[in-house]
Parts: C-alpha cells; sequence; structure tokens
C-alpha cells in the first residue's frame, strides 16, 4: 500500500501547487469564483473539479491544440506568387521614345504537390494525437477524481476526529470536576487528580492539532478543487459516498484512459515512421510563368511552364526514419509497461482493499461497541466511587485509542478502496464524469 501512497501524494501535490499558477484558468464564466456553499456536496465537488481544476483545464488546452494540429496537418500547401521587373536600363529609363515599357514584367506561381500519400498519413497521425490527448484528458479527470476522494475522505476523517476529541474534552471536564469534589472530602490524593488534569491537557493539545489537521485537510481539497484562497471554514456533507455503491468487478482487460492514451501514442509514432518513409518520395514543383518585354528589344508577351524535383544527393532522410523508429520502439515499450502495470497494480491494490476493509469492520462491529459500554460503564462506577482512579484513566485511554483507530482504519480503507476504483475505472459510461466530457474524434476527409 506505501508504494502507492507516493503516487496519491504526488498527485494532490501537482493537483494543488497547480492553483497557485498565475493566469486564473478557471474564468468567471465556468463559476470558479463564486462562492461554495456549505456543506459541500459530493456531486457539486466533482462537476467543481471538471471545471475549475488546473491540471483538467490544461488538459482541455492539450484537445484544444491537438485539434488544430489536425486541422494543420489537413492543409494543402499554398501555392507560391512571384512578381517582378528586370531588364531595366539605367541611361534609357523605364521607357523606349515611343513611350512604352522596355523592362520586363515577370508574374510566376508555383505549387507544391505531394507524393507518396504523405498528407494522408499527417492526417492520421494528427488523429491519434487528437485521441492521445483526449484519453489524457480523461485520465487527468481520473487522477483528479482519485486526488479528490482522498482529500474528501481527510477532510470527513479530521472533523470526526476533532468531535471525537471534543466529546473525549466534554467527558474529562466532568471527570476533572467530579475529582476535585472526591479530592477536597479527602477520597483520592493529590497525585491522583493531577493524572486527571493532565490527561486533561492532553486532550486539549490533541484538539488543537486535531483542528490544525482540519484546517490543512481544508486547504488540501480546495488546491483540488481550484481555489485560490481555500475558506477555512469548508465543510463536506458527509464521509466518502463511493461507500454507499456498489464495487466495480475486475477487468483487468478493460480500457483504461492511461493505457487507451498509450495506445493512441502508439499508433501516431506508427503512422510518423510510415510518413518518415515516404519522405523519400520526391514532391514536385509546378510553376507558371507569364512575362512581357515589348519590342523592339523582346519579343513582346512570353509564356513559360517549370517542373522541378529535389535531388538527394547528401541524404535520403536516414536520420528522420531511424528517430521514428526509435519513437515507435519507445512507445511500444511504454503500452506494455502500463499494461504489466496495471495488472501488477490490480492483485495489490485489491487485496490491500480487502484487508483494510477487515480490519475497520472488525473494529467498527466488533470492539468499538464493546468499548462504547465499557467507557459508559466505567465513568458510571467512578462517579459512585466503584473503582479506582487510576483504573478509570487507563480504560478511558484504551477506549480513545480504539476510537483513533477505527476512524483512522475507515480512512485507510477509504484510501485503499479508492485506488482500486481509480484503477477498475474503465467503462466510458454517459455518466462518467471521467469520460462523458471525453468524445472520440470524428474522421475527417
Amino acid at each position: 500500500m506505501q508504494r502507492f501512497e507516493h503516487f496519491v501524494i504526488g498527485t494532490m501535490v501537482s493537483l494543488g501547487l497547480g492553483v497557485l499558477v498565475p493566469a486564473a484558468f478557471a474564468s468567471d464564466s465556468q463559476g470558479c469564483t463564486e462562492t461554495l456553499i456549505t456543506p459541500l456536496q459530493w456531486a457539486d465537488a466533482v462537476q467543481r473539479l471538471v471545471r475549475c481544476n488546473p491540471d483538467v483545464l490544461l488538459s482541455n488546452t492539450a484537445i484544444a491544440g491537438a485539434s488544430a494540429e489536425r486541422q494543420i496537418a489537413g492543409q494543402i500547401p499554398n501555392p507560391q506568387a512571384s512578381f517582378g521587373a528586370g531588364s531595366i536600363n539605367p541611361q534609357r529609363g523605364i521607357k523606349g521614345a515611343n513611350q512604352d515599357y522596355q523592362i520586363d514584367w515577370l508574374i510566376r506561381i508555383d505549387q507544391l504537390i505531394e507524393r507518396g500519400g504523405k498528407r494522408g498519413l499527417r492526417i492520421a497521425r494528427a488523429e491519434s494525437g487528437l485521441l492521445a490527448s483526449r484519453w489524457q484528458a480523461a485520465e487527468a479527470r481520473r487522477t483528479g477524481l482519485l486526488a479528490l476522494s482522498h482529500a474528501w475522505s481527510e477532510l470527513w476523517s479530521s472533523q470526526q476526529r476533532e468531535s471525537l476529541l471534543e466529546s473525549a474534552l466534554r467527558d474529562f471536564q466532568r471527570i476533572e470536576q467530579v475529582s476535585r469534589i472526591r479530592l477536597d472530602a479527602g477520597d483520592i490524593a493529590q497525585a491522583d487528580y493531577s493524572r486527571v488534569v493532565i490527561d486533561l491537557q492532553r486532550i486539549e493539545n490533541d484538539r488543537a492539532q486535531a483542528q490544525s489537521d482540519r484546517i490543512r485537510a481544508q486547504q488540501l481539497l480546495g488546491f483540488v478543487l481550484g481555489l485560490s484562497m481555500p475558506p477555512t471554514e469548508l465543510t463536506i456533507s458527509g464521509p466518502w459516498p463511493a461507500l454507499q455503491t456498489g464495487f466495480p468487478d475486475p477487468d483487468p482487460l478493460g480500457l483504461r484512459p492511461e493505457i487507451a492514451s498509450a495506445q493512441a501514442q502508439l499508433d501516431q509514432a506508427s503512422t510518423a515512421r510510415s510518413l518518415a518513409r515516404r519522405l523519400g518520395t520526391r514532391d514536385v514543383s509546378v510553376g507558371v510563368q507569364a512575362d512581357r518585354y515589348p519590342a523592339p528589344a523582346g519579343d513582346g508577351n512570353t509564356f513559360g511552364l517549370y517542373f522541378s524535383v529535389p535531388l538527394f544527393a547528401w541524404h535520403r532522410f536516414e536520420g528522420e526514419i531511424a528517430r521514428a523508429e526509435t519513437e515507435v520502439t519507445a512507445a511500444q515499450i511504454n503500452l506494455q509497461r502500463l499494461q504489466q502495470q496495471a495488472t501488477a497494480q490490480q492483485a495489490v491494490l485489491l487485496q490491500d482493499r480487502d484487508i483494510a476493509l477487515n480490519r475497520w469492520r472488525r473494529l467498527r462491529d466488533n470492539a468499538l461497541p464493546l468499548g462504547d459500554r465499557l467507557s459508559l460503564s466505567i465513568r458510571l462506577a467512578y462517579e459512585q466511587r466503584a473503582i479506582s482512579l487510576l483504573d478509570m484513566l487507563d480504560s478511558l485511554r484504551v477506549y480513545r485509542l480504539l476510537q483513533a483507530d477505527t476512524l483512522e482504519a475507515r480512512l485507510q480503507f477509504e484510501k485503499s478502496d479508492a485506488l482500486a476504483r481509480a484503477l477498475l475505472r474503465v467503462s466510458p459510461q454517459a455518466n462518467d464524469p471521467v469520460f462523458r466530457f471525453v468524445g472520440i474524434p470524428e474522421t475527417q476527409p
């Protein structure tokens, strides 16, 4: 599990620091400057993630750039027009004795004609690049949702931890009052009362630390959602709602966004290799020229046709072909790496999820209810002077640790569940926030 935590932390840092980039990727028209309504609902958080997260917006910009590349790839080379004047006699000037112009006016148009299907290969390469950028946008949304789920779980756990400590603080304040009465009555020693005061101060310090953790979790969630100044009063409506839905069936052969993007990049590299090999097919340039040089010095109006081809005297694009071959090999290796990594991750993450789920269930269903009943009876017994102060304090410490362990177990389960769900997010369903904003590009002529 720890080897995947680095991936999640890096993702969160990337998403968080991206908010600090100037130029305000999220414009007012996207609603990214509006005030959030708290407590924040999960559906609203997902919508804002897609609208305002800088990494998601950058992936949308990449799609726009790839669309422009597709348009450029389909363009036919523009003709080249030339105009000039020649045979100018500085002594006679531009006019002769009969006032006719004695210079040679020249107009020429050249058109490059591509051969070997280069334009079609450029279009195919650009379309593969556009498809790869769309899948990369889907991967950015998938990664963003993973970071959002972790930030959401962290904030909810921080809120619950702070609430538990506030409850424990109220309990110990009552215990301190009872202990002071018993101290005045001579039932307990000053040292025992001091233990209660020390535990009370320890809980106050823990609550202050929990408040600090909650503020950091609020800032992390604000970074993920694209808030320039995360509010310290940001609250969420409840725990991560994915626990209320069914877990998807493992599908190692499913189409994952990063694998689909790698496949499109491999297709793009293969097409680029074919295009590099076609560079050896000579393009031709056809020119038409019309010029006028009047008599008596010239022949009047004349026309000319020209045809030119490149001469491969020094190279035949061996470097371009070798580079394209290398890019194909690199794309193949990258695709195989992602496929192998996906298969290995699936086995590990599903196992980690099952272990975390079983641990949380044992604590939630068995240990915690028993601890609740025990802590209540312990406090009542102390108030009725049925047990000693030291026994009561030891029991309450164990109970607080049990509460913290149960909350931490749920947090770890939610994180492992989020990782597994992100790994298994493979189906481009219409209502899936990863895929519903990403369409497959149409093939243009």
